[in-house]
C-alpha cells in the first residue's frame, strides 16, 4: 500500500511539473510587441491638415511645398503615429525611431518617417518609458488601397504593427 501511495504522489507532482513546463506564458497587453528589450504600443494615428499655411484663409488651398519646406508634397497628408516606447529590460536600450520604422499600405509604398517628437532622447534606461509620435507625409488611401501599418524592425527582428488612424483631413479623402 504504501508503494502504491508513494507511486500515486510521484504520478501527481510529476504531473504538476509538466503542467507548469507546458502552460503558455502570459501574453503581453494587446496592442504591444517587445523587440530587443524595448516594448512598443501604438495607441492611435491622426491626420494633421497643413492649415494654418492656407493661401486663402479658408483652409480651402494650401500653399505649394517650395513655400514651405518640410511641408508635405503635393497631394499628400502628415500621419502622425502615437506610440510609446518602454524598456523592459535590465540594462538601458537605445533607439532611433526614424531608422527602426517604417510606414507600409496605401498607394505610395513603403514611407520613411518625415520626423518624430523623441528628439534627441535615444536612450532608455531599465524600466523607463517615454511617449512620442513618428510622423509620416503619404497619400491619404483610397478605399482599394492596402491599410497602412508601422514595421518595427529592431535587433535583427521585425514585426507589423495595426495602426487605428482618424478622419483624413479636409481635401484628402483618398484619389
Amino acid at each position: 500500500m504504501a508503494i502504491g501511495a508513494i507511486a500515486l504522489v510521484a504520478t501527481i507532482a510529476g504531473g504538476a511539473l509538466l503542467a507548469g513546463r507546458f502552460d503558455p506564458q502570459e501574453e503581453s497587453a494587446p496592442g504591444t510587441v517587445t523587440l530587443s528589450g524595448i516594448t512598443t504600443k501604438v495607441s492611435r494615428a491622426d491626420w494633421y491638415a497643413m492649415d494654418s499655411h492656407s493661401m486663402d484663409q479658408q483652409g480651402g488651398y494650401q500653399m505649394p511645398a517650395q513655400m514651405m519646406p518640410g511641408a508635405p508634397a503635393d497631394g499628400e497628408a502628415r500621419l502622425g503615429v502615437r506610440l510609446t516606447l518602454h524598456n523592459t529590460s535590465q540594462q538601458a536600450r537605445q533607439f532611433n525611431p526614424i531608422e527602426e520604422f517604417l510606414l507600409l499600405g496605401g498607394a505610395n509604398g513603403p514611407r520613411v518617417p518625415h520626423s518624430d517628437t523623441f528628439g534627441r532622447l535615444t536612450r532608455l534606461n531599465p524600466g523607463i518609458a517615454v511617449d512620442g509620435t513618428v510622423y509620416f507625409d503619404t497619400r491619404v488611401p483610397a478605399a482599394g488601397d492596402p491599410p497602412l501599418s508601422l514595421r518595427w524592425v529592431r535587433g535583427g527582428e521585425e514585426v507589423v504593427l495595426a495602426i487605428s488612424i482618424g478622419d483624413a483631413p479636409d481635401g484628402h479623402h483618398g484619389s
